[in-house]
């Protein structure tokens, strides 16, 4: 389920895309790797992966990120050898944001005139092997601004995130 969405859209899911080849066959296209992952504080077995950060029209930062739950997978780490079972994720809104470290400035999830926030937070149970796609804006820094601190909640901060145009 997802928490207070103030813009109703579809988080485009990042993972592996078809394409035919020269001689017809299916290719398998990988998504580009994470700009960075970490695991969750409360259980190792689920990992957090920042897909994108991205300077957007309206003078906005657009952030996405996705849950996995790697319980029962072979990837590695500690969550190789975790036995399946789903994993309950939870957050408060004040527990998502980034940091500016050029600026030293905290920036919130933006809200429409209506007060809601502009996002779309996966918050709930996350089965063994499944994913979970998010996504939030922000106010954008200024242009010269161009890495990032960004934290969700229960995850060790993200650190010098790079900001694509």
């Amino acid at each position: 389920m997802f928490k207070a969405l103030a813009v109703v859209a579809a988080v485009a899911a990042v993972g592996v895309a078809a394409f035919p080849d020269d001689a017809g066959a299916q290719q398998v296209a990988q998504a580009p790797a994470p700009l960075a992952t970490a695991q969750y504080n409360n259980d190792p077995a689920l990992q957090c992966d920042v897909v994108e950060v991205k300077r957007v029209s309206g003078g906005a930062l657009s952030i996405r990120w996705r849950l996995t739950n790697t319980a029962g997978s072979s990837a590695g780490g500690l969550a190789a050898t975790a036995p399946s079972k789903p994993i309950n994720y939870s957050f408060h809104w004040d527990e998502i944001y980034y940091i500016d470290p050029a600026e030293n400035k905290k920036y919130t999830i933006i809200t429409d005139p209506s007060n809601n926030r502009v996002a779309g937070i996966f918050e709930g149970e996350i089965a063994a092997g499944q994913q979970r796609g998010s996504w939030a804006k922000f106010a954008a820094p200024p242009p010269s601004s161009t890495k990032i601190s960004f934290t969700i909640a229960g995850f060790p901060p993200f650190e010098d995130l790079p900001i694509s145009q």
